[in-house]
């Protein structure tokens, strides 16, 4: 290269070593421009046909909460969200120059003796008088009204916060579910037992005379098949009562959907859930359950009084629609439904 540029000047060839020095110049200078970041706060400077929002307080930059729930039906109004230029709307829900909102919500609590077990869809009285037969256990499924009261549902007395698992499986405090019905209904069955201030559970049942783990472990010894933890990890509980089946399946690596209808036992979906045991309020009858097809691995049913052959057995095809293929059926009964004709020709 030096004796490229030796041999130029020589030769004095110098416009050609103006122009080259021009070229390099120019080069570096547009190098330079493409590789620098701008940093103006105005961007019309590069994009003049972009339009450009003013930008707000530093409370603007968060979304909307929604709009406050009025209490009283003659001042309700709908305030359906609208979309407009990208951004999410509330009619009459803000001041349009501060996006300032009135927060003075005014709440009630659900009046009656039952508020605090009042479930909408499954209190609906109205519809379930209406009913023109019970056969099925259509007043135990969801009715849910058209209107549904804007209220909230009051705590207990003397509620405390929930007991922590895992300690919670086996004792909860009695005045978070303050319900001594079933506990005085089941005493001899040992499925819960009321002990000071607390809600005991020794793992006791109708179907679980030696407790829960030892029958836990009786259905594996049946059919090794089922091997808690590694074949089976998916259990769906029918007629769950207070859940202790589902409670106890954990330390089996097992997680178990729990669910019975709201009876006359109504506290036992109470009971499992505030033990942190999962469950829900359900009843096989006419409608579908809400779960999705082939979604258990096995489902368990002790000693409820399903009736499985009804309407040319609906209930067990229903079963069958969420029990996966090579999946297990598991119903156990007492020695007393060998004493009944009905249950007999069930079996």
């Amino acid at each position: 290269m030096s004796n490229l540029v030796e041999s130029l000047l020589k030769e004095r060839k110098y416009p050609f070593i103006f122009t080259f020095s021009a070229l390099l110049i120019w080069f570096m200078i547009l190098l330079y421009a493409n590789t620098t970041t701008f940093t103006t706060s105005d961007p019309k400077a590069f994009y003049p046909d972009v339009k450009v929002q003013q930008p707000l307080d530093q409370h603007q930059h968060d979304p909307p909460p929604p709009p406050p729930l009025i209490q009283d039906s003659k001042d309700r109004q709908e305030l359906p969200p609208k979309r407009h230029e990208g951004l999410l709307h509330w009619e009459k829900a803000f001041d349009a120059n501060n996006f300032s909102v009135d927060l003075n919500i005014k709440w009630r609590l659900c009046n009656g003796v039952i508020a605090v077990d009042y479930i909408p869809c499954l209190d609906n009285m109205k519809v379930i008088k209406a009913l023109r037969t019970r056969r099925h256990m259509e007043h135990r499924e969801r009715h849910c009204p058209k209107s549904i009261s804007r209220c909230l549902l009051p705590l207990p007395k003397g509620y405390k916060v929930p007991v922590a698992w895992p300690k919670s499986r086996d004792m909860i405090w009695y005045n978070n579910v303050p319900h001594p019905k079933l506990v005085e209904y089941k005493k001899e069955q040992n499925w819960v037992v009321k002990s000071g201030e607390y809600l005991v559970f020794p793992g006791g049942g109708t179907q679980f005379k030696d407790g829960v783990n030892h029958y836990i472990n009786f259905i594996q010894k049946t059919l090794p098949a089922i091997q808690w933890g590694k074949n089976i990890r998916v259990v769906l509980d029918a007629g769950c009562g207070v859940a202790s089946f589902g409670g106890y399946l954990l330390d089996k690596n097992v997680i178990t959907m729990s669910f019975a209808p709201k009876d006359e036992h109504e506290a036992q979906i109470q009971f499992a859930l505030e033990r942190g045991i999962p469950a829900t309020l359900s009843v096989i009858g006419t409608q579908k359950l809400t779960f999705p097809d082939n979604g258990f691995d096995l489902i368990h049913c002790a000693r409820c009084r399903v009736h499985w052959d009804a309407d040319g057995g609906k209930p067990l095809f229903e079963l069958n629609r969420i029990l996966r293929p090579g999946g297990f059926f598991a119903w156990s009964a007492t020695p007393v439904y060998r004493d009944d004709e009905r249950d007999q020709k069930l079996w």
